[in-house]
Formats: structure tokens, C-alpha cells, sequence
């Protein structure tokens, strides 16, 4: 089980009853621009994930390659309003440092989860989870399990309060079967929590979300031994306070994988990701009682189509960014959710492309921030992954 395999940059049926929403009025298109981000060295530089508190205060994470240690290391930028500035991060070991996902309840309460090597190399082991907490001063790391062997990743996060914290991802146990991870952060410790696991193969969860500390949902995915090709099942589990349940979702085409989970309330839940494989976006929403699979907009493209991030203000303000390829070529997408239908928003494309892993929309008014990556000409004229961070704003 190889966990987030489509973050690597440059990319990577049964019967099911599409049932709408009810409908919210109608909004207008949002307008996307592009906002000028920094990098460190000379080549990739990623950011996975985002979070906002209003328009004039927002995260973004992900990684940068040190070429004198040759290996990632973490990179955390903050939006203050007017720019995007490198705020600095800790690293856990002198090798692989990756952070996929970032929240925050506070100006003085944010967390930021991936992972660390042990050892040297894309494959160095041990592999363990890696937080890290923003305290309205400096980021530091803090102690996390590492249950199971060799290899724990943590790819979501969600933080209600400076005591009440989810975070979400996968390990090996100790027959080398994937299953899913879910920690707990209760203002002192992170701890395990027991959570489901479906997958005879292998469980991923990719992210967390939740309107409440009793009302928390996870995503992702679960394969099952025997099945032909990666056939991918959507997975959602849900939090109630007490417990963590499987709840049931639709099969979506010949594999689905969940990436991303907004919780807007109770009766409003996004999650969104791939199907049939890479080849095709898919949506669905829970109205409180159950899963269904929303159409999402035509992308396209040929080749990946794909949502990596969801997010949302209101019934008919969601939005989903991703990406599609054709032609040897990717470029990011957003589609909205205006109440009735999603329709595709016109972004900035790239001039030799990019893509959009995640989204974070300012919870007093319609400012969406995406975050990823593009490709470009570095300074010395290599191509290099490059930040990417894009700004939706409305009415």
C-alpha cells in the first residue's frame, strides 16, 4: 500500500443512484488570481495543504528539496493579507521532512502533520508521523504514536481547539497490512484512537473534517486482496463523540479514492476525489441521513482528472480544485458548487502547467485560497516544481 502515490508532482462499477441536493439559490462565478509565492533552493517546492482563518490570515504547507542533504524538508508559508511569506519550521530528522495538511481554530492554535525518515532516501525507514504546533509564535514539533512498523504517515488534520485535535492517515501493522490511523490531540498528547478498517489489503485515510468536536468525519479509501488492478472503495468513517463508525458510500466506477472532507454541518458534508482510477473527478454529499454521488462538472481533459481538495461557507459556496491532463500536460481546475449544479471556474492556467492539492475558504466571506503546485524554469534553467497559490474571490 503506497499511500498518497499522486503526490509525486508531475502525476500520477457498480450501480449507483445519483441523487441531488436540495437546492440554495444560486452564486456567481468566484474570480481566481494568482498570488506570488516564495520557494527555498533550486528545485521542487510543494504545497499540499491550507487552511484560513479570514481573508487576511491564512496557511499553506508542503515541502522543499535541500540539495545539500538531498531531501525534502518542510516548508510552511503564511498569508498575511497583502503577501506570502516563509515562516520557519522544524525538521524531526536530517532526512525526508514532508507536511501534507495544516489547520488552525486560532491565531494562536494551528497544527501541521506528515511525515519524517529515519534514514536516508525516498524509502528510508523507519517512517514516522510528524506533527507540528503553531502557538501565535514559532512552530514546534510535538511527540506523536508510531504504532505498527517500519511505516506511519499522517496526510489531514483538523484542530477545534488548542485541547480538541484530529489528524489522519495510515501505518503498517505488524503483518505489513495498511491500516487506517486516526490521533487524537487532547491539549496535553497525541494518542491513538481505534478506527475502522475494511480493507482486507490495506485502509488509507487522506482527510479530516468536522462541524463539531462530536460531529468529525474522515475519508479515503480501502482495497481488498483478490481484486483485480487497484480497485479502489470510498471510505468515510464518522466521529459522534464517542466512537468511530464506517458509514456507507456508493461505489463510484471500476476504483474510487477519497481525498478531501468539508464539513459545512450536520447535513452538510462534501468529499471529493477520483474515479475509475485517475480518469474522472467525483463528488458526494451527505445530507444527514446518507451518501450520494454528485455529478461533477466536463473536465476535459484526456488523460488524470482529478479533486485533491474541497472546501466550503455555505450550501451554495463550495468549491473543489484538482487538476486535468491531456497532452502530456496538467493544469488546475476548479469546480463550484453554486447551490443547484457544479460548474467549472476559469482559472490562471500555467504556462508549462501546475496542479491544486488542496483549498481553504475564509470563514467570513467568500476568499478561497488553493494551494500546490506549478512547474517552471528555475534559475538555472531546469525545470522545478514551484509553489503555486491561487486566490478566489466573490460576492
Amino acid at each position: 500500500m503506497s499511500g498518497k502515490a499522486f503526490r509525486s508532482g508531475l502525476a500520477a462499477v457498480t450501480g449507483v443512484t445519483l441523487v441531488a441536493v436540495v437546492a440554495a439559490p444560486a452564486r456567481a462565478a468566484t474570480s481566481w488570481s494568482v498570488l506570488s509565492t516564495p520557494n527555498r533552493g533550486t528545485i521542487a517546492n510543494e504545497l499540499y495543504g491550507s487552511a484560513a482563518l479570514s481573508a487576511t490570515s491564512a496557511w499553506a504547507v508542503g515541502s522543499w528539496y535541500d540539495t545539500n542533504l538531498a531531501a525534502p524538508r518542510t516548508l510552511i508559508e503564511r498569508w498575511n493579507g497583502t503577501s506570502w511569506s516563509t515562516v520557519t519550521s522544524p525538521n524531526a530528522t536530517q532526512y525526508y521532512n514532508e507536511l501534507h495538511d495544516v489547520d488552525a481554530s486560532s491565531p494562536t492554535d494551528a497544527w501541521a502533520v506528515g511525515y519524517a525518515n529515519g534514514s536516508s532516501g525516498v524509502n528510508g525507514m523507519p517512517r514516522g508521523t510528524l506533527a507540528m504546533h503553531w502557538n501565535g509564535t514559532a512552530w514546534s514539533t510535538v511527540a506523536t504514536p508510531q504504532p505498527g512498523t517500519n511505516v506511519r504517515q499522517l496526510y489531514g488534520v483538523k484542530t477545534f481547539s488548542a485541547g480538541n485535535a484530529w489528524a489522519v492517515g495510515w501505518y503498517y501493522d505488524s503483518s505489513l497490512h495498511g491500516e487506517g490511523l486516526v490521533l487524537h490531540w487532547n491539549g496535553t498528547a497525541w494518542s491513538q484512537v481505534t478506527a475502522p478498517d475494511p480493507g482486507t489489503s490495506g485502509t488509507t485515510l487522506e482527510a479530516v473534517a468536522g462541524s463539531g468536536p462530536n460531529d468529525v468525519w474522515a475519508v479515503g479509501y480501502y482495497t481488498n486482496s483478490g481484486e483485480h488492478g487497484v480497485l479502489g472503495h470510498p471510505l468515510a468513517i464518522h466521529y459522534d463523540g464517542t466512537t468511530w463508525t464506517q458509514v456507507p458510500m456508493p461505489e463510484s466506477g471500476s476504483g474510487t479514492f477519497l481525498h478531501s472532507v468539508a464539513a459545512l454541518s450536520a447535513d452538510d458534508v462534501w468529499a471529493v476525489g477520483s474515479k475509475n482510477g485517475y480518469s474522472a473527478p467525483v463528488a458526494y454529499h451527505w445530507n444527514g441521513t446518507a451518501w450520494t454521488e454528485i455529478p461533477t462538472a466536463p473536465t476535459g481533459g484526456s488523460f488524470n482528472n482529478v479533486l485533491y481538495g474541497v472546501t466550503g461557507v455555505a450550501p451554495n459556496q463550495v468549491w473543489a480544485v484538482g487538476y486535468s491532463s491531456s497532452s502530456g500536460q496538467s493544469q488546475p481546475i476548479v469546480q463550484r458548487w453554486n447551490g443547484t449544479a457544479f460548474t467549472s471556474e476559469t482559472v490562471p492556467q500555467q504556462q508549462i502547467g501546475g496542479l491544486l492539492y488542496a483549498a481553504a475558504a475564509s470563514p467570513t466571506g467568500p476568499t478561497v485560497f488553493a494551494a500546490g503546485t506549478r512547474w517552471d524554469l528555475n534559475e538555472t534553467g531546469s525545470l522545478a516544481d514551484r509553489t503555486l497559490s491561487m486566490r478566489g474571490s466573490g460576492t
